[in-house]
């Protein structure tokens, strides 16, 4: 591994400061991050660990809404009764990342804005890339096992968290924190696809880091997740999935993961399913809206039918509660 500068901020504007200059990356629990350093894949002259700053690992209810701080550690979410009660789509999604090890380590804010999984952009040899400034993706005509079928503009890398497929389904926000002070971001908007940037996952500038993730409790949710090895592995597609209304649906949320650079909202399926019921006719019909507009590659057309079940799954779930 390349030589490194190490610096341990107490504050977010000191860590802030820190991240100005070139190269500096931010580091909160490194189960991505020293990756990628090893793999040399980005190049990196600071490392600006912010463990050191205090109070940015809470979990509370503030006044009706989930409040989550960045360095909150993925296993502590996925044990709060308070994330499990009012938003249980995080709660499972936490519990589903990695393994044992790689939750007791790794951070909300870094589940966040971790980079994208896949093999050809991980692999040193391919300098040509898209995710590495070239100008190619190997994926259109290579193995795309676990590449996106959605929105995928040339580059066809999936984005990895589960966390942010349950996120985007509670329609949360993000606070951000930068030289010019803190800024809240929709979720909706904080991930950045190879149509906008293929260099960028998220629209954190280098100097800004998360400091907050912040979700309106109360309504039903739900995460799912298929993976080769359960949680251990990367999802090959996930769902997360609120509806907010009784009997009749009001509103409607459903995301999806790995399946595209950044969460997909399957938002045909949404629009279907307000003003009525879960009946289970009305759940197939969703389901099968889910994947409208999927474009697989030579190898992922699997997901497809997996991204069905998975929707009839959690919305079958919902509709019990």
């Amino acid at each position: 591994m390349k030589g490194f500068e190490y610096t341990r901020p107490t504050s977010v504007q000191e860590a802030v400061q820190l991240l100005s200059a070139q190269n500096a990356r931010a580091l909160g629990g490194g189960t991505d991050l020293l990756g990628i350093m090893k793999d040399a894949l980005l190049p990196t002259d600071r490392v600006v660990d912010l463990k050191g700053i205090q109070g940015l690992d809470h979990i509370k209810d503030d006044s009706g809404t989930l409040a989550i701080g960045a360095l909150a550690r993925l296993n502590d979410i996925a044990a709060s009764s308070l994330v499990a009660g009012k938003a249980p789509a995080l709660a499972q999604a936490a519990s589903l990342v990695a393994s044992p090890q790689i939750r007791n380590m790794g951070t909300l804010g870094g589940n966040l804005a971790q980079k994208v999984r896949c093999w050809y952009f991980r692999d040193a040899d391919r300098t040509d890339c898209y995710k590495r400034n070239g100008s190619y993706c190997y994926a259109v005509l290579g193995a795309s096992d676990l590449h996106a079928v959605f929105d995928g503009a040339a580059c066809f890398a999936v984005h990895p968290s589960d966390t942010a497929t349950a996120l985007s389904a509670l329609d949360a926000t993000v606070v951000v924190a930068g030289p010019k002070g803190q800024r809240t971001v929709p979720i909706a908007s904080f991930f950045v696809g190879p149509d906008t940037d293929y260099l960028r996952e998220t629209v954190l500038a280098p100097d800004e880091i998360i400091t907050e993730v912040r979700v309106l409790l109360g309504a039903p949710s739900v995460f799912l997740k298929a993976a080769p090895r359960r949680s251990i592995d990367f999802a090959r597609t996930s769902v997360g999935a609120q509806v907010i209304g009784t009997n009749v649906i009001q509103t409607a949320r459903i995301a999806l993961g790995a399946v595209a650079p950044t969460p997909h909202r399957a938002t045909k399926a949404e629009a279907f399913l307000e003003g009525k019921s879960l009946a289970p006719d009305v759940i197939a019909q969703a389901a099968e809206l889910a994947a409208d507009g999927a474009k697989p590659l030579a190898s992922n057309a699997y997901k497809i039918p997996l991204i069905k079940g998975l929707v009839r799954q959690a919305l079958t779930a919902l509709s019990a509660r």
